[in-house]
């Protein structure tokens, strides 16, 4: 789940939102009490990882001014908060967030991702979310205003094919940016959007043992079954025995069958609305973390379903290959999966 945190302004709020998971940094450049120059943002940004995207908010300035603030703040994406058109858009050529009512006619914005916030944004208040009829809506969209710790959970359920979430005043105390509340917030954020993801694959397992295929979880969400992590996966990341993965015809009648649609055939991918399923060989794993796979099958289970997903030590071993994988380019979020695995591992062994 995309999690975007807007109105910063400060240096301890911009790192406590990368190393608390955020994925989307929002900086203010039109006149409001949250507003920062483009030169302030660069410097804000300087150190973040280039996979958390740094987005622009501007309102209904002229696109010289966005364009040069584009190059000043090295901004990833610019989020429209007025009353700008498909014309004044295409003159960006550049990736667009357009923020609109829930009233508003947003089909006429073509090729952006939509977010859907309050009337008056920035205010802390919520819309009627039965207003947006998001069974239908084929745009990627975040959803904000008056977001919370309190609420988002509640939200992530009603919208479960939201692109992202979008917070500012709902991790504020007196104005200001409080860290506290941002890290609950996306540590809430993690937890209903694992909650979804996990539903969903125990739906899929379901149709997978009817076959006698009992399939490996793997990845960030096979982690979040280990503890109290919050490590917001974003697909559902699954490995099967050698024949299994190799009857990709079987597999595919199997994944359709459940409403997805293949997207990558070399990855053995698929999708369906924000669920995203990728499959592998499990018997990869001992040439590339020394594990035999046999040994995942000792973990236990908590649910009719028959799957296995990596223990605690065997989970380090593959984080501990994942960060010196080339392909993976070096992940900061692999690091931070990591790190949680080796502090609990260190908590359990001083309270025995």
């Amino acid at each position: 789940m995309n999690i975007k945190i807007c109105g910063l302004s400060t240096k301890e709020a911009v790192d406590t939102a990368v190393a608390s998971g955020a994925t989307h940094l929002g900086f203010i450049l039109s006149p409001s009490r949250r507003q920062v120059s483009p030169e302030k943002v660069a410097e804000l940004t300087k150190e973040i990882p280039i996979t958390v995207k740094k987005v622009g908010i501007f309102v209904n300035e002229s696109l010289d001014f966005v364009k040069k603030a584009i190059q000043i703040a090295q901004l990833d994406i610019v989020q429209l908060h007025g009353d700008e058109d498909m014309n004044y858009i295409n003159q960006l050529s550049f990736p667009v967030i357009k923020a609109v009512r829930p009233d508003q006619d947003f089909r006429l914005y073509k090729e952006v991702i939509l977010l859907f916030d309050s009337p008056q944004g920035g205010s802390g208040q919520t819309f009627d979310w039965d207003s947006i009829n998001h069974e239908h809506l084929g745009a990627d969209y975040f959803i904000a205003g008056g977001l919370s710790p309190e609420n988002v959970g509640r939200a992530i359920q009603h919208f479960p094919n939201a692109f992202g979430v979008d917070v500012s005043s709902g991790v504020e105390t007196a104005g200001k940016k409080d860290v506290v509340k941002i890290k609950s917030f996306i540590q809430k954020v993690s937890l209903a959007s694992s909650q979804q993801l996990f539903a969903e694959f125990l739906r899929i397992t379901g149709k997978l043992n009817k076959f006698k295929i009992s399939p490996y979880l793997m990845g960030s969400l096979a982690i979040e079954q280990l503890g109290n992590f919050f490590t917001n996966p974003d697909d559902i990341d699954i490995q099967l025995e050698k024949d299994d993965y190799e009857n990709f015809a079987k597999l595919t009648e199997i994944m359709e069958d459940l409403g997805y649609q293949l997207i990558d055939l070399h990855e053995h991918k698929f999708e369906k609305g924000r669920f995203h399923v990728g499959f592998a060989n499990v018997e990869t794993i001992d040439s590339y973390a020394n594990i035999d796979y046999h040994e995942l099958q000792q973990n236990k289970q908590v649910t009719k379903e028959r799957y296995w997903f990596p223990n605690l030590e065997q989970s380090i071993k593959i984080y501990q290959t994942a960060i010196k994988d080339s392909w993976r380019a070096g992940k900061l979020k692999d690091q931070v999966i990591l790190n949680k695995l080796i502090d609990y591992q260190k908590r359990n062994n001083n309270e025995r």
